[in-house]
């Protein structure tokens, strides 16, 4: 298995695809389509996974959602966050997505994911930086991989003070991820990696 690392826009979002044999799952949707079809090379994308719903994670969800055919898992708040064309900043645009002619699989907490070959998430519900915000949780082998999104990054957490932001339940959801193992490895929604071990006294500060 392996996961590559594609940004996106002008705020680098990080996108992840995790390839495993012949089948890929990628997370968040706006990096290059073409970067990322040089990178499936023949592979099949079963899925793509949003954290949650501000728009340098989905910009290119249209492109990615038509190229490679495969259903869209986010939270039902999510889509119609998504759909109502909300701002995800204040002073934000919002771009237009239309995803009415695609396969849409709506989440909860707890949710088994399993797509074959190993790609096996876990979702973990973590509102605080926005209403719709989850994480995934895969498991390689021993090692433990949490795609975080905008909950917690390198030596930070997401912000709370935007539209359905919730300083009180991103409270609750930095308690959730403090029960992972330390040696959980963080890939975010931007900066570099972590691990729950590194950024453990920074969350329990936040809470």
């Amino acid at each position: 298995m392996e996961i590559n690392v594609l940004t996106g826009t002008l705020l680098e979002t990080n996108n992840y695809l995790i390839v495993s044999e012949d089948k890929a799952v990628l997370i968040e949707a706006s990096a290059n389509l073409n970067s990322v079809k040089e990178l499936v090379s023949g592979k099949t994308v079963v899925a793509i996974l949003l954290t949650h719903g501000h728009w340098d994670h989905y910009i290119n969800i249209e492109k990615f959602a038509a190229e490679f055919n495969c259903p869209i898992y986010m939270t039902n708040e999510a889509n119609a966050k998504i759909n109502s064309k909300q701002k995800a900043f204040y002073a934000d645009r919002n771009p237009k997505v239309d995803l009415s002619a695609y396969k849409i699989c709506y989440i909860g907490d707890k949710e088994v994911l399993n797509f074959g070959n190993g790609l096996e998430f876990e979702v973990l519900q973590t509102p605080g930086h926005t209403n719709c915000s989850v994480c995934y949780l895969l498991k390689v082998g021993q090692e433990t991989i949490l795609f975080s999104g905008d909950t917690i990054f390198n030596n930070g957490i997401g912000r709370t003070d935007l539209p359905t932001g919730s300083p009180k339940e991103m409270k609750e959801s930095i308690k959730k991820l403090l029960l992972l193992p330390n040696k959980t490895l963080v890939l975010s929604g931007h900066g570099d990696p972590t691990t729950i071990e590194v950024e453990r006294e920074n969350l329990l500060n936040q809470i």
